[in-house]
């Protein structure tokens, strides 16, 4: 299980792939559109209204998250660390094909062709976020990736996590009152002027 500190974690801004519905993994290095730019450029100047600041800035070495973490890095001003292991889940030969064809088949939990299996997927990311949580300093980290890494922390714990929105950020806490999913999980919202914190909906 993953060291109970608290991060932040954000997928990144809308890609071509996911305004064209095709699966993309690992592999799929998927660009940004406009749209998912301006994601990432409007929510940059709420950051500063994060009461509990980040400490560090990680994220994937898939451009349309190094590209969401270094638009959001304006407002934040810390170094970034890329990390190679913070990859979306390998597809295999899956990736291109249609999402509406891939979903169930996942969802049934069936290994992508050439790909990794969840299994193996989890504890990548397991190894990836350990390493970053131990070397957090005081303020917790913001880790800038992919929708797959929400469902990697799910299948660690056993835990159904929901769909998650591009460029929408989340906030991990330890919750020792649960034994089962010692995380409680917050998301914040852009409501006019200011950005709103609420229990996310997973």
């Amino acid at each position: 299980m993953l060291p109970l500190i608290p991060f932040y974690l954000i997928r990144h801004g809308q890609s071509e792939a996911n305004a064209a519905h095709l699966t993309a993994g690992g592999r799929f290095d998927s660009p940004l559109t406009a749209k998912g730019r301006q994601q990432a450029l409007d929510l940059a100047p709420y950051l500063s209204q994060l009461e509990i600041k980040p400490g560090a800035l990680y994220h994937s070495s898939m451009m349309r998250a190094r590209d969401t973490a270094l638009i959001l890095n304006q407002s934040l001003n810390l170094p970034p660390v890329q990390r190679d292991d913070l990859r979306e889940h390998d597809m295999g030969e899956w990736d291109g094909l249609p999402w509406s064809e891939v979903e169930p088949q996942l969802v049934a939990k069936i290994d992508p062709p050439g790909g990794e299996t969840e299994k193996h997927f989890s504890e990548r990311i397991k190894e990836a976020l350990e390493s970053i949580l131990m070397e957090a300093p005081a303020h917790p980290p913001i880790v800038v990736a992919h929708g797959g890494l929400f469902h990697a922390i799910g299948f660690m714990y056993a835990y159904a996590m929901g769909e998650v929105t591009n460029c929408h950020l989340h906030y991990f806490e330890p919750n020792k009152e649960s034994s089962l999913f010692p995380w409680k999980i917050s998301q914040f919202d852009m409501v006019g002027d200011r950005l709103v914190r609420k229990p996310a909906p997973f």
